[in-house]
């Protein structure tokens, strides 16, 4: 009995900004996919279209509670608090602004991470604040309740002037100061100094992103989950399900599955590629997919061993290629950009 795979693929059609000069990767399994697929629209971030997947209602005027789900893959436990993100990043100043520096480019040790934490709960302890620090390149503040503030996701400001981006709502002149005031605390803190002796970036401030409260509940969109990020894994535990690790192609992936059920795999080979600036990362990561996963796929759709392929790749579409789309061939291949 033939299956269905979701192939959820943050960053793989772009959109790319129109300065770079952007060479079109070799991908013909993939043009024939696109070409061939039907188009239907989904939302327009790939963390909502992961909500949206495990049946999670994605609210219109609040943020995506993406913190509070993520709490969980990195080991906590369900309560009712507002949880926000506080992830530690780099703020340079730059002609354009300042810019921001995330995570993978610090190499923060768990030391280090520890240290700043500490010491930003004794300056904000009257406040009630507490950085949760489970792992160095996510931390936490959880809160009582909303503290009126609203946020872009880290995603959205790497490699960008801050200043657009920064948060708002009805309390953002309080959380302003607060930042500011955690800025001041960083750059001073004996840990930064010792990271600028060595010639490493500072970590010289916190964005807040994510904030909410866990979702009653989550179901899972197929019955075999494949993922190694923290959202899709935090999604998995709220439904109650296992998630494996991904698979190395999708060889691996037919060895692995029960062919008569359904799976969901994320890859996230080329989701930082945009915002990192790397057009030839992505082509080379395109290539990489199209080995291991588009021209297999391809062959299991003209053999009829999967029912059917669905790609979700952001930009608010999902394309879905059914067993019967070998036969559409009048549909001329879609080129990747």
């Amino acid at each position: 009995m033939a299956t269905t795979l979701h192939l959820l693929i943050p960053g793989l059609l772009g959109p790319w900004p129109v300065e770079l000069m952007v060479p079109r990767p070799t991908a013909p399994a993939l043009e024939w996919l696109l070409a061939r697929a039907d188009v239907a629209e989904m939302p327009a971030s790939m963390d909502a279209v992961l909500f949206h997947l495990f049946g999670v209602p994605i609210p219109a005027e609040t943020d995506l509670p993406v913190a509070a789900v993520t709490a969980l893959a990195d080991g906590g436990e369900p309560d009712n608090g507002w949880w926000l993100r506080a992830d530690p990043v780099h703020l340079r100043p730059d002609v354009q602004g300042v810019l921001l520096v995330d995570a993978r480019a610090l190499a923060i040790e768990s030391v280090e991470a520890a240290a700043l934490a500490a010491a930003f709960d004794q300056t904000f302890a009257a406040d009630g604040l507490q950085l949760h620090v489970p792992c160095p390149d996510r931390w936490y503040l959880r809160l009582p309740e909303d503290p009126g503030l609203r946020t872009y996701p880290l995603f959205d400001a790497i490699g960008r002037d801050i200043n657009p981006l920064l948060p708002y709502g009805p309390n953002v002149r309080r959380w302003h100061t607060l930042l500011t005031e955690a800025q001041m605390l960083f750059h001073s803190h004996p840990v930064n100094r010792a990271r600028d002796e060595r010639n490493q970036p500072m970590i010289n401030g916190l964005w807040l992103w994510g904030g909410g409260v866990l979702p009653a509940g989550a179901q899972a969109p197929a019955a075999e989950l494949y993922a190694d990020d923290r959202l899709t894994r935090g999604l998995a535990r709220l439904a109650g399900v296992a998630v494996s690790p991904v698979p190395e192609n999708a060889s691996d992936w037919r060895e692995v599955s029960t062919h008569d059920t359904d799976s969901l795999v994320v890859l996230d080979l080329a989701r930082y590629d945009r915002t990192d600036g790397d057009p030839l990362a992505w082509v080379d990561h395109v290539a990489a997919m199209e080995r291991d996963w588009f021209a297999p796929c391809r062959r299991l759709l003209q053999t009829g061993q999967l029912a059917a392929l669905h790609l979700h790749c952001g930009r608010g579409r999902r394309y879905s290629v059914p067993r019967a789309a070998r036969w559409r061939f009048w549909r001329r291949n879609r080129p990747v950009i």
